[in-house]
């Protein structure tokens, strides 16, 4: 039993369960905000940040998706090799250049022919590896740590969130062939940071509800939001502990959200068009990446520095 399994078996569950008792940040962070939209794209969005600015993000064409990664202002679209064409997401990327993500494609579950989700891990050299949770019919991977941990999750067709019947969907770290499930039902792994010591995500007590959480040193508690925070998703986490993502408050509005040492700090991209924003990549320095909507239903993806040198360092097409 790894020290995460027994933290959590042991009585960890529910230990730290605080909600709506964090004030919003005294001071938030004045970000410096910049759009970025691929050419030719109705749709983008900027899903993983790394510490040399290298973004990982998904893009809409037509009718198919398409990961890609943005490095020093040049885009390279991310297809796995194998799958259906116009499926794949690229979410995560690490220093080495190592990027994580998803596609789809058909496969024989359950004795019958079916869509499924998988994994995809892509080195250096541009060679895709299929990722697959054992047993499971689909599998997200997520966001990859500079040690090469990746996170994600892995659910069966049926009863992904309905933990009244036996909800299959759980969280993972996947590590040189190895993988560790998260024993909390409904759980997502998002983000991986201090070699897999702490690790975020979103927990679906229910297919409508969501909620943020943290796992430190094996312990897993929920995360302390305000109480406007109705809904939450928690999807990245760098070494300083800085957690971003984003939550739904009472009149389903999506925000953006940085959750550091100074507090909780809501993202809204800026300008009366954008209508709806979600963080999900963090660097290093506290850069943060994500998308956001607009009123004419576009999605577009954004960098949010927080100082002029910082924006300045990360070049955009």
């Amino acid at each position: 039993m790894s020290m995460l399994e027994h933290s959590i078996k042991a009585g960890a569950i529910g230990c730290v369960l605080f909600l709506g008792s964090v004030a919003a940040a005294s001071q938030p962070v004045d970000f410096i905000f910049r759009s970025f939209d691929l050419r030719d794209a109705s749709a983008t969005g900027l899903l993983g940040i790394n510490a040399q600015h290298e973004m990982a993000g998904r893009y809409l064409l037509g009718s198919g998706f398409h990961g890609f990664v943005l490095s020093k202002g040049t885009v390279t679209t991310i297809d796995p090799p194998f799958g259906l064409l116009g499926t794949a997401q690229a979410w995560g990327i690490n220093p080495k250049g190592e990027i994580v993500g998803l596609y789809v494609d058909r496969g024989t579950i359950a004795g019958g022919d079916k869509f499924r989700t998988r994994g995809f891990f892509r080195d250096t050299s541009g060679n895709f590896t299929p990722l697959d949770f054992p047993g499971a019919e689909n599998t997200f991977a997520i966001k990859i740590s500079s040690t090469g941990q990746v996170v994600g999750c892995y659910h069966q067709q049926d009863a992904d969130f309905d933990l009244a019947h036996g909800g299959t969907m759980h969280g993972y770290v996947y590590q040189n062939g190895s993988y560790e499930s998260l024993p909390v039902p409904g759980t997502m792994n998002n983000g991986i940071a201090r070699d897999g010591q702490l690790i975020v995500g979103v927990w679906y007590p229910t297919p409508s509800e969501f909620h943020a959480y943290k796992v430190e040193n094996g312990v897993y508690s929920l995360l302390d939001l305000p109480s406007y925070a109705v809904l939450s998703d928690a999807r990245d986490v760098n070494a300083a502990g800085e957690i971003v993502g984003f939550f739904i408050d009472a009149s389903n509005k999506s925000h953006g959200f940085l959750l550091n040492s100074a507090g909780f700090t809501p993202i809204d991209f800026p300008g009366a068009d954008a209508i709806f924003t979600r963080a999900f990549g963090i660097d290093p320095e506290g850069n943060i990446v994500g998308l956001y909507i607009t009123k004419d239903g576009r999605a577009h993806g954004f960098v949010a520095a927080k100082s002029p040198g910082q924006a300045n360092a990360i070049t955009l097409p």
